[in-house]
């Protein structure tokens, strides 16, 4: 929160500047009757800094803001809002002092960059015209509006705490008021149909990788493989290996139980997809994640640059696959990217055009000496 000191607008410097205008034509043309003018002129400007500095401090002691996007996540291109609540807080009195927000449109930044470097004169305050006016609770009251949240590019996307700002009735001075708290929106992939069948019946009980070596069951059944934990799972069929090699928590899954888990690669490395060939593979592995939960199989979901989550056929795992699917990038492949040798066995890698002629090159177009051990399917 920015200090209470009073800033002034563009209004006020004008007003100013004709106020310091009127008073120089008058020494320098020796015509005292200019002086009067300058007077009422300089009054609103004095009065206007001790009014805003009280709005300020008001708002500062008795005004809460609560705020949440809704809903929690939209496909590209769908209809987003924050909604923004106001609280007030003073137990009697009047109503709130105005208070304006700055346009947040372009506030919006990817999760984890770097806030935009302030522009512009720190000096001034912003003039209430380009405000959006918030509403104006009395005592104990809650006042709420929306705000439209930009949805045009897939992403994982944060509002930084915004200023709100309370000026005098005249809109010569504002002083910086409470800040909105931050918000984070989901904005992921619209599901696409990748136009071929790409989860087959043999396929369904690929699970991860090297799997746990036959023992005592206890009277489960016949080991079959590993799939995602789900809350509720038994900790005694906990597979310890596999939070080290994949990043998330799997079980031993035994004869009788549900589908294994079905394990899809992404192929997300930067420079061989076209943009626009990217985005529709993203959205063709979201479809194909959307119909193996919905089947009730888990889904060990990878990227080639070595992102995994294990994804339950659950609310939860569906939240999460778009949450993944909305902040995936092209990215280099580093010391954490999947190898030829690391790939789990039967994993189906998705990849585009471009994508596919150097994934099946011969000679190594990922990291490792030996074919890749995966069936890649070009969408």
């Amino acid at each position: 929160m920015g200090p209470l000191a009073p800033r002034p607008t563009v209004r006020g410097l004008a007003v100013l500047r004709s106020c310091l205008l009127v008073v120089a034509t008058a020494a320098a043309t020796g015509t005292p009757a200019l002086v009067p003018l300058a007077v009422v002129m300089a009054v609103p400007f004095a009065v206007g800094g001790v009014l805003s500095a009280y709005r300020g401090r008001e708002v500062r002691e008795h005004a809460v803001f609560h705020a949440h996007v809704e809903p929690a996540a939209v496909e590209a291109g769908g209809t987003m809002f924050v909604q923004l609540a106001l609280t007030n807080r003073a137990a009697d009195g009047g109503r709130l002092p105005p208070l304006g927000l700055p346009p947040i449109v372009h506030q919006w930044r990817p999760r984890g960059s770097a806030p935009p470097a302030e522009t512009g004169r720190g000096w001034l305050a912003p003039s209430v015209p380009v405000l959006s006016l918030l509403p104006t609770p009395g005592p104990g009251g809650t006042g709420r509006c929306r705000l439209e949240v930009p949805t045009g590019r897939r992403g994982v996307v944060e509002l930084a705490p915004q200023c709100s700002w309370a000026h005098d009735p005249l809109g010569l001075f504002g002083v910086p008021g409470p800040e909105t708290p931050p918000v984070t929106a989901v904005i992921h992939p619209m599901p696409v149909d990748p136009g071929r069948p790409v989860l087959g019946r043999t396929l369904l009980t690929a699970a991860a990788g090297d799997l746990p070596a036959p023992g005592p069951s206890g009277g489960l059944g016949e080991l079959e493989g590993i799939r995602p934990y789900v809350p509720g799972d038994r900790l005694s069929l906990l597979y310890w290996p596999s939070k080290a090699r994949y990043g998330a928590w799997f079980v031993r899954q035994f004869g009788g139980e549900e589908a294994t888990a079905v394990a899809l690669v992404l192929d997300d490395r930067a420079g061989v997809h076209r943009r626009a060939d990217f985005e529709r593979l993203v959205s063709a592995v979201l479809w194909v994640v959307d119909g193996a939960l919905a089947d009730g199989t888990p889904v060990l979901l990878c990227t080639l640059s070595g992102g995994t989550v294990a994804l339950a056929p659950t609310d939860q795992g569906r939240a999460e696959s778009r949450r993944m699917l909305a902040e995936v990038q092209p990215t280099p492949a580093g010391s954490r990217g999947w190898t030829s040798r690391t790939l789990p066995e039967g994993a189906i890698v998705l990849t585009s055009e471009t994508g596919a002629v150097r994934l099946l090159a011969p000679t190594a177009p990922i990291p490792g000496t030996a074919p890749i051990p995966a069936r890649v399917v070009v969408v």
